[in-house]
């Protein structure tokens, strides 16, 4: 029979699980206090999810403000880049990424898929410019870190087809491949966000073999590969239960789909994954006690003790805390769309609202915009949550969410380098708007 736990315990164990309920700081620290928070949340979480957002905050900065308080983010730029500081490497886990060491490593699968899948594209791009990828590779190595677009205007390259969506040249297209596949490296991104890559220092021997490289220029064909298919069958599936694995320690506490989701694994191979980690004892199967009738969840062996959280703190909507929907539904209650590909006049809680979570609950959400030109947080919408199975009783009064809420934003004005808050009221600004700017007024930190 399974355990059964309280939805209250259930969401005190995903939080701290998460790295949350540590105390915070408020004025920036040095870089290497950074980096040890960069790496605390790191260990936790083993990705960062990136994001091109930047009317607040990046969504990959956010992470270690929610469980650190602030940091230097320029820490990220540094230990993203190759050499012995390096702490994560871009990769495609939860989409786009910061991963650690240990789950880039594990993805080789995905790149190893990603080298031998039939890219028409490149395919016959490859067909028609003999040596395409030995010029990319020359390219990089001639113009230092440069994004597709740069390599592409380098070579010549500028037809781009015709239609709407991804119109990449043929040399695009094949960046793309490359870094997908392995033989590329992401080290950085340029002023409009765009990947800038090296040669890997490490490609993939899938690539290799394959004739991909400096030297090489042609997508060879699948046949003559049979005698590998079973070993990197097995190297798949154990580097998909090493990745549940790492995802349930993360997660403490969550359904399969949610465990799934993490590295964005199949919910077929995660099923696979889960049944093996059962048989282990790595995770049990819980019931966990809701409203809305007994949810199973999985339970790690390493889950942290449930105590309460004393923590109030911003939580990107790409946070791993929050980036599976349907986890924010049934654990936290919460149901959120982000405004961003929403038009305008049908945008219930702004363009890019972040959670605000106090104790183990998330009362409200806030619109928030750093307008560095002027020094101000602009707050353009303060929403109450529904919170639609949540007892009465473990609800926070609008009072302890809006004084909980402006000293978070009072630390966000100091992590941003700004002077002060603005809190816009009115008819589609919230109903905790009006009490916050009452209360930024009266403590003269508003404007």
């Amino acid at each position: 029979m399974s355990t059964a736990l309280s939805w209250t315990t259930a969401r005190r164990i995903a939080l701290r699980a998460q790295g949350m309920g540590r105390s915070r700081r408020t004025e920036i620290p040095s870089r290497a206090v950074s980096r040890r928070s960069l790496q605390a949340t790191v260990e936790r979480t083993h990705l960062l999810q990136i994001d091109s957002v930047n009317i607040f905050e990046r969504a990959h900065h956010l992470p270690v403000f929610t469980r650190s308080g602030s940091w230097d983010t320029a820490v990220l730029d540094r230990h993203s880049r190759p050499g012995p500081s390096r702490l994560v490497r871009e990769a495609l886990a939860h989409e786009a990424t910061f991963a650690s060491h240990e789950v880039h490593s594990l993805l080789d699968f995905r790149r190893r898929a990603a080298a031998t899948k039939d890219w028409g594209e490149v395919r016959e791009a490859a067909a028609s410019t003999p040596q395409l990828f030995s010029r990319i590779y020359g390219a990089l190595e001639e113009l230092g870190p440069s994004s597709a677009s740069a390599v592409s205007r380098h070579l010549g390259d500028t037809e781009r087809g015709e239609g709407w969506g991804w119109r990449r040249t043929s040399s695009q297209w094949a960046v793309e491949y490359l870094f997908r596949a392995g033989g590329l490296d992401c080290v950085g991104r340029s002023s409009q966000f765009e990947r800038l890559y090296v040669p890997a220092e490490d490609p993939g021997s899938w690539l290799v073999d394959r004739g991909v490289g400096p030297e090489g220029g042609a997508l060879e064909s699948q046949d003559g590969r049979a005698g590998t298919v079973d070993a990197e069958s097995h190297d798949r599936d154990a580097s998909i239960l090493a990745l549940m694995g790492l995802a349930a320690k993360s997660l403490g506490i969550a359904e399969v789909s949610s465990l799934a989701d993490y590295f964005r694994i199949s919910v077929r191979d995660a099923r696979t994954a889960v049944d093996q980690l059962l048989a282990e004892d790595v995770i049990t199967p819980v019931l966990v006690d809701h409203p809305a009738g007994p949810r199973e969840m999985m339970l790690h062996r390493d889950a942290p003790s449930p105590s309460p959280l004393r923590t109030a703190a911003l939580v990107s909507p790409f946070d791993p805390i929050v980036f599976h929907r349907p986890r924010l539904s049934r654990l936290f209650d919460v149901e959120y769309r982000i405004g961003i590909y929403t038009p305008a006049a049908q945008r219930a809680t702004g363009y890019y609202a972040l959670l605000f979570l106090l104790g183990d609950v998330f009362p409200a959400r806030v619109d928030l915009k750093a307008d560095r030109a002027r020094g101000v947080l602009e707050v353009r919408g303060t929403f109450r949550e529904e919170l639609p199975h949540l007892p009465s009783r473990q609800r926070p009064a609008d009072g302890a969410v809006v004084e909980a809420l402006l000293g978070e934003l009072e630390r966000a004005v100091i992590w941003q380098g700004l002077d002060r808050i603005e809190v816009r009221t009115g008819p589609g600004t919230g109903a905790l708007s009006t009490e916050l700017a009452a209360v930024c007024a009266t403590r003269g930190v508003g404007v």
